[in-house]
């Protein structure tokens, strides 16, 4: 599993202190992005070849609260990636090694158009290629 650490700020909180629900939407994207980084896929190249990965689904349980100025570390993998149909799990730990949230979200790639497509081979096989690395 990767991991990708973040300092909650204090606009990413709401009225209580505690990380907004809404914000785990960005940190869950920033850390697929950097999942993906780390496998050596910059997705930008992805979006510059006229792909994206869409989210179509995503899901969150909340265990405990996280607060303003903590460091969160958030675990990533890739449950799923075959091409057209992609599915990451997030693994949220606070300062104690405490999970605080489980989540997942759900991706189809598109082309340029929003139809569902296939990923090329140069990226597919680089990240199952890395992924079978760090089984």
């Amino acid at each position: 599993m990767f991991s990708y650490k973040h300092r909650v700020r204090y606009y990413e909180t709401d009225k209580m202190g505690v990380a907004h629900h809404s914000s785990f939407v960005y940190w869950f994207e920033n850390a697929r992005v950097e999942f993906l980084r780390d496998l050596g896929i910059d997705y930008k190249d992805i979006e510059n070849a006229g792909y994206n990965l869409a989210v179509v689904e995503i899901n969150g349980r909340f265990l405990k609260p996280v607060f303003y100025d903590e460091l969160i570390s958030i675990k990533v993998k890739a449950s799923r990636f075959d091409g057209k149909y992609a599915k990451f799990d997030y693994y949220v730990f606070n300062e104690k090694s405490e999970t605080v949230v489980k989540g997942c979200t759900k991706h189809f790639v598109v082309d340029r158009e929003l139809k569902r497509v296939k990923l090329p081979d140069v990226f597919l096989n680089k990240i199952k290629e890395k992924l079978q690395e760090r089984e």
